[in-house]
């Protein structure tokens, strides 16, 4: 066999391994080219994302040739080099590329000429600009854009840390940010520490490719463990944890790093004495940019409750709430006035309770008092998910919008100095959204946290609610249910379930007899599940044309997964004319979901918000009418035109996951229990109190009770507390 050895340029990449290496095409650089396959292993590319098309690469390796089949059945022979060797050249200059293409200094170099002049003069053009060689451009150019580009790249700050970027094969949208954020000292920045480009990217081994395979940095270096250390806590994030036990933490990091337990002990070292992490006297560890903002929360949440109002309002508000009742038309309990009182007497409260117990009230009655008192001038209500604030909408009449709304279209200016801001649904607010929240809270302004702690968790990292309710903050809780009547078995069995971390009770179920009242289970194997599904909806009156009944699972794929159960409860129905549209360039189009036509007739969810149409992320509607060019949809008694585009943002909605149902009320429910990684106490509680009359449990009871004894909210690792307790020692 022969040894080639050489630069080669990548043409296309083939395959890249998961676990590193990579297949490519590539010529030579050396006339005359010469084309190659190059099949490098884990071991000489440990890195499969550092290969870019048009980059170019040292390699050294045998060469063997082999007859490769195309898909068309073409036979050819192809010359492969197997690598022992192979090392980065330089990259494509894609950074400045994108700078001539983009930047306001460069205007009339279109993205074809930046192709073109880079191609043509390589990495000479920036050497070409700063030394004022105006001739050899003008070979391809007009003098003035000649002169332009000269003018442009002499002026730009940040040159040498763009042909840095270039020089590692740093991709250009990457690039762009990096100079965005550090301006001309991103040079100094990434020579000194390219691991600080983790902020950026997403694969810790890419860096790891640029830092030690390109700017020679040793693998032991305190710059490379320390950056392993935070990723292996960032990492945990995912699993909504912002800290790790120190045990678990090695065990992670060591698997993530791939080195003896000596090395580990002095990576945890490194980053303890620079700060980069804490850890705490029982052994946790947190990096330090989530101990920041858990030591934020409990700063703002301390000096908030130290803000007490004039007991004074006590009396005032009493008398407030005979004529509050007066409007509504009906008595509050004691509870809820108890609870009324405590909101307005203090800065910070949190307002818990099982779902149904009559928490929207309390939050009518709480405006209505404090605007009556001239207390605030300003009312914000706000939920995480877009339904959860449309029902704020519905059940008070008043605006409520989602915390992203909030965040990007209300300015601190636009919040007065006495605005009270009510989150509902706060369960499901995750520890980042919290402290946007409370950074905007003004001097003499109220936070109140409403929602219960035995539902969901939040999706994203870290806990809320489900902890603050074990701190010494002002609060009140609701426990007489209004939602469902208790003939129901509703209140009863979502008692057992809220308390089965504490007290184990066999449930009991009422037997299923089809529609009706009451909660039953429905024990089948899951190669059932979907059939018995599918019949149990129809007993219980549902026919795909409202969701009066309404599916519930814990998943969003796989048997008895949501989007099975749509497409099973679609196919069953039919309901009405295929959607049609005559497009310029299709011809006929149908819109699709989940492969199949959408009908008028349809249950359909709205997956984004749209402020503009009075409708958001988790509407559910009805397709009722088709026009020439788009569908109208009735959401609720919201009639919106949706177009052809907006018709890309929806699902169907016979069934949901529980996530989605939050917040929202149904007559009956039909829950799928299987094995899933989600499933806990929390979910089917939540679940299960969606319903006004009838739950239909179908699954598994053993998963069921299994399910009950887990809670996962409560099993991730936060610091919260800690540092609550540590400010006020």
């Amino acid at each position: 066999m022969s040894v080639f050895e050489g630069e080669v340029q990548i043409r296309k990449i083939r395959k890249r391994g998961s676990f590193g290496g990579i297949i490519f095409s590539a010529q030579t650089v050396a006339k005359p080219t010469i084309r190659y396959v190059i099949k490098a292993d884990y071991k000489v590319a440990r890195s499969s994302n550092v290969f870019k098309e048009s980059h170019t690469w040292y390699v050294k390796g045998e060469i063997s040739s082999q007859i490769v089949t195309w898909n068309d059945g073409t036979k050819v022979k192809e010359k492969t080099i197997t690598p022992e060797v192979i090392r980065f050249v330089k990259a494509s200059s894609e950074n400045l590329k994108h700078l001539l293409a983009n930047a306001p200094e460069f205007k009339g170099i279109s993205e074809i000429k930046a192709e073109k002049l880079v191609t043509f003069f390589g990495d000479e053009l920036v050497e070409i600009a700063l030394n004022n060689d105006i001739k050899r451009l003008t070979k391809i150019m007009g003098v003035s854009l000649a002169q332009r580009l000269i003018d442009g790249l002499k002026s730009y700050e940040e040159l040498s840390a763009l042909s840095l970027l270039d020089e590692l094969g740093v991709p250009a949208h990457v690039g762009s940010s990096v100079i965005k954020i550090w301006g001309a000292d991103a040079f100094k920045h990434i020579k000194k520490n390219p691991y600080f480009l983790s902020a950026f990217m997403g694969k810790l081994e890419t860096i790891d490719a640029y830092a030690i395979d390109r700017l020679g940095m040793h693998q032991n270096s305190n710059e490379r463990l320390i950056a392993y250390v935070k990723e292996t806590l960032f990492n945990a994030f995912s699993s909504g944890h912002t800290c790790l036990p120190l045990s678990d933490f090695k065990y992670r990091l060591r698997r993530l790093l791939r080195v003896d337990a000596g090395l580990i002990e002095r990576a945890i070292s490194v980053a303890s004495q620079s700060g980069d992490i804490l850890i705490t006297n029982n052994a946790m560890v947190q990096v330090k940019s989530m101990s920041i903002v858990e030591s934020s929360v409990a700063s703002i949440v301390n000096h908030l409750k130290e803000k007490i109002y004039s007991k004074s309002l006590t009396q005032k508000v009493s008398s407030i709430l005979y004529t509050f009742e007066n409007n509504v038309g009906f008595s509050l309990t004691e509870q809820q006035k108890e609870a009324v009182l405590t909101c307005c007497e203090n800065s910070i409260t949190l307002l818990t309770g099982g779902a149904g117990c009559g928490k929207t009230t309390v939050i009518e009655a709480i405006c209505f008092a404090l605007e009556q008192l001239k207390q605030t001038s300003q009312i914000i209500l706000m939920a995480l998910a877009g339904k959860a604030a449309q029902r704020i909408t519905e059940a008070t009449g008043r605006d409520a919008m989602t915390i992203a709304g909030f965040m990007h279209n209300m300015s601190p200016k636009d919040i007065r100095d006495d605005a009270v801001i009510i989150v509902d649904e706060s369960s499901m607010v995750d520890i980042l959204s919290l402290l946007k929240i409370l950074k905007r809270i003004p001097k003499r302004g109220r936070v109140i946290l409403t929602g219960d702690q035995e539902q969901l968790p939040p999706v994203g990292v870290g806990l809320g609610l489900h902890l603050l309710v074990e701190l010494p903050l002002p609060k009140a809780h609701l426990s007489e249910i209004k939602r469902q009547s208790a003939e129901s078995g509703i209140p009863e069995i979502s008692h057992i379930i809220r308390n089965f971390g504490n007290v184990v009770k066999d449930i009991p179920f009422k037997m299923y007899a089809g529609k009706g009242s009451g909660v039953s289970f429905i024990e089948c194997d899951e190669a059932s599940i979907e059939r018995n599904i599918v019949n149990t909806y129809q007993e219980l009156g549902g026919n795909g044309d409202n969701n009066n009944v309404l599916i519930l699972s814990p998943s969003k794929h796989l048997v008895g997964g949501v989007c099975n159960v749509n497409g099973l409860i679609h196919d069953k129905y039919l309901l009405g004319e295929e959607i049609s549209f005559e497009h310029e360039e299709f011809a006929q189009f149908r819109p699709h979901v989940l492969n199949r036509t959408l009908r008028i007739g349809e249950l359909i969810m709205y997956l984004r918000n749209d402020y503009d149409k009075g409708i958001r992320n988790g509407s559910i509607g009805k397709l009722i009418k088709q026009t020439k060019d788009d569908v109208l949809a009735d959401f609720e008694g919201n009639e919106v035109i949706l177009s052809l585009d907006d018709l890309q943002h929806i699902e169907h909605s016979y069934a949901m996951t529980v996530h989605k149902s939050q917040g929202s009320q149904f007559e009956r429910v039909i829950v799928v229990i299987k094995e899933t990684r989600n499933l806990d106490r929390h979910l089917i509680y939540t679940a299960l109190t969606r319903a006004k009359f009838q739950v239909i449990f179908i699954g598994s009871k053993n998963t069921l009770y299994k399910a009950l004894k887990v809670s996962k909210a409560l099993s991730r690792n936060t610091l919260l507390s800690y540092h609550f307790e540590k400010q006020n020692y």
